[in-house]
């Protein structure tokens, strides 16, 4: 099955159809093209290349006896489904990326890159608002820089402004089962001729996989060939990788098998339905790449001001990750959102609609309020970005052991023994018991959604002064509004 998607070229030059009246932009600094990191710092592609040939010549000359050695013996080994989907994934968010790439490097140039994108898409008062886009578009657009702005990690690929015919979960999952076929089968034969393994055209056998991931062959007369063909295939972890292959290939088929007939595997059937059992399976060896895909995501969703969406409990993202598929889409949606940018708008809406609260002289310079509503709803949710990018910062070291644990799904175990299994060599008995409860959210937040660690955290905002209070954050979103109409007078003054 070939299967092709193309990017819209036609959407792509109305997107970024600028405004004839543009206005001069704010400071800007140097803007640096995006790179793809936990961390929200932004080095250039040509810097990124260099760190990570660094990175691989500091991996060889420190693991000669790994590397080298199964080069030496000439070790072939089986791709992984997990890490094919996550290239498939990977190949579609960058042309999400190039799609929105001049946006996302003019975002970098303002001192404050959210708030102007904020302005583009949600600010109809601003000069920079995209009036020449649709709601839909603008929608889109807002999500999608925002998440660039993050490293890109969880663009959502059911864009239909990046592609004519958007890339469905179905079409993820056959093509990287489609690669993993054909490399497998490539690598049996490389197998057997590096083994001097001679297999007659005209036999046919079985290759099973159980549940400790060893490889056996069924249905082979010739039991001494049988068991060389084992030995050969049973090394680093090709019995695993073949497993979770077929897992995905033949959901709920036991034993896991596949036939070998005429010299190859058999063919992928290319028309398999995916059923709940294949799709759990993929998303449990490929999340979160797999949330990516969900076509019930919709960045005009509203967020649902209730502790299990703005991450005042995220136990229900964490550990029903792999069961609602739905919550995941809506968390995801109300961290770009953000939910204090909800409470801000309320707040502003009812502050500035009562003209008691605003001193008469300063409707000379904001007679509609919009500046005052403008002004409070930026602060607030400032106050809220820059406690979760102290969040994220404090527990960096940490997601970044987690990530490193593959598939995804041992990261998650990992986790639970750091601060769930007393028995576990890595359960931290040094740190109390309210500071594990929250370490495991946060961390695992971090690993599922990317973006939804709760606020209420006093251990990583102890910092700054502990954890956000709404009415010190009211106070201070006050306090800028009448900054920033002092600021107007003034100038006012000198004309």
């Amino acid at each position: 099955m070939d299967i092709r998607l193309t990017v819209n070229p036609s959407k792509r030059t109305t997107y970024l159809k600028r405004q004839d009246n543009s206005v001069q932009a704010e400071k800007k600094v140097v803007a640096f093209a995006p790179t793809y990191t936990q961390d929200e710092i932004v080095i250039s592609p040509e810097a990124r290349m260099a760190l990570a040939e660094q990175a691989a010549q500091m991996d060889t000359a420190t693991s000669v006896g790994t590397v080298s050695e199964e080069q030496a013996i000439g070790v072939t080994t089986f791709t992984s489904f997990a890490e094919e989907f996550n290239k498939v994934t990977q190949d579609y968010s960058n042309l999400i990326w190039k799609y929105y790439a001049k946006e996302h490097e003019e975002n970098l140039t303002y001192d404050n890159p959210r708030n102007h994108i904020w302005d583009k898409y949600k600010n109809p008062d601003s000069p920079y608002f995209r009036s020449d886009l649709t709601v839909d578009e603008r929608a889109w657009a807002y999500d999608q820089e925002l998440d660039m702005l993050n490293g890109g990690g969880h663009l959502k690929i059911h864009n239909p402004y990046v592609f004519d015919t958007p890339p469905t979960l179905t079409i993820a999952v056959m093509q990287a089962n489609q690669v993993c076929r054909k490399q497998i089968d490539q690598s049996i034969q490389d197998i057997f001729a590096k083994n001097d393994i001679n297999v007659p055209a005209d036999t046919s056998f079985r290759l099973t996989v159980d549940n400790n991931y060893s490889i056996h062959v069924i249905g082979l007369e010739d039991k001494n060939l049988a068991a060389t063909i084992e030995q050969a295939l049973n090394s680093g972890d090709n019995g695993k990788n073949l497993y979770n292959h077929l897992k995905v290939t033949f959901p709920g088929n036991d034993p896991i098998e596949v036939d070998y007939v005429n010299g190859h595997l058999e063919d992928l059937d290319t028309q398999l339905e995916l059923g709940d059992k294949a799709l759990n399976e993929v998303r449990k060896q490929t999340c979160p790449a797999y949330t990516q895909f969900s076509a019930t995501y919709d960045p005009k969703r509203n967020a649902l001001m209730d502790d299990r969406v703005i991450g005042i409990n995220t136990d229900l993202a964490l550990d029903s990750v792999f069961n609602n598929k739905e919550a995941i889409d809506c968390s995801n949606a109300s961290i770009r959102l953000y939910g204090p940018e909800i409470i801000a708008r309320f707040r502003a809406g009812d502050l500035f609609s009562n003209q008691s609260l605003v001193i008469n002289h300063d409707r000379e310079v904001d007679p509609d309020y919009t500046i005052s509503a403008t002004t409070y709803l930026r602060a607030y949710v400032q106050q809220a970005l820059d406690a979760k990018e102290t969040i994220e910062a404090y527990y960096a070291d940490a997601h970044k052991e987690n990530s490193a644990y593959q598939p995804f799904i041992e990261g998650v175990y990992h986790i639970k023994d750091k601060y769930k299994n007393i028995s576990s060599p890595f359960f931290r008995a040094d740190l109390p018991e309210t500071q594990r409860i929250m370490a495991y959210r946060q961390e695992m937040s971090l690993l599922t959604t990317g973006t939804l660690v709760t606020l209420g955290d006093p251990f990583a905002l102890a910092s700054i002064g502990g954890v956000l209070r709404a009415e010190k954050m009211h106070d201070k979103a006050m306090l800028a509004v009448r900054e920033k109409l002092d600021e107007l007078q003034k100038d006012l003054g000198n004309m």
